[in-house]
């Protein structure tokens, strides 16, 4: 075996022990503080009975948070919003039922649940919009105006063709 493959052989297997420790590092850390690393890599916290799922839209100049809210009625919601963080909560009441009434399948939320959702990026609080329409909780706050980007023009340094300084 060359010099050459032994090197090459060493930093393959170098990497290789590197690899391993960052994975092993990491299953440590899910085996520790799984749900805690789960939400942040969800983005956000759930707290509570059951967790709504959530899509968020990104436009030029505005957040959307659409959350699934079946069986809610627009005022057993309270959102919330601190800095980047927006936070929905709500009780979802299970069905009464009769003494003499046995609940075959429950698949349907019920109970409490909290969400907290990290956004993408700085927003306007005064403008943030609640609706809640057909079972879905529609959130539209527009974004701060440091957030919303822009083309910069590029301008030459160069001295014009013909001219030399």
């Amino acid at each position: 075996m060359s010099t050459s493959q032994s090197s090459s052989n060493q930093k393959f297997t170098q990497t290789l022990e590197r690899l391993r420790g960052e994975l092993d590092r990491l299953a440590e850390v899910a085996w520790s503080r799984g749900e805690e690393v789960w939400e942040q890599f969800r983005g956000g916290e759930t707290k509570g009975d059951w967790s709504p799922a959530v899509d968020i839209v990104e436009t030029h100049d505005s957040v959307i948070v659409f959350m699934n809210l079946p069986g809610l009625n627009a005022s057993d919601v309270t959102v919330t919003l601190i800095g980047n963080t927006l936070e929905v909560s709500a009780d979802l009441v299970s069905l009464t039922l009769q003494t003499s009434d046995r609940v075959v399948r429950r698949e349907r939320p019920c109970g409490h649940f909290s969400r907290t959702i990290s956004l993408p990026c700085a927003v306007n609080h005064e403008s943030a919009i609640a609706h809640a329409e057909k079972g879905v909780l529609k959130i539209s706050i527009t974004k701060a105006a440091n957030a919303v980007g822009r083309q910069i023009p590029v301008v030459s340094m160069d001295p014009p063709a013909g001219q030399n300084s």
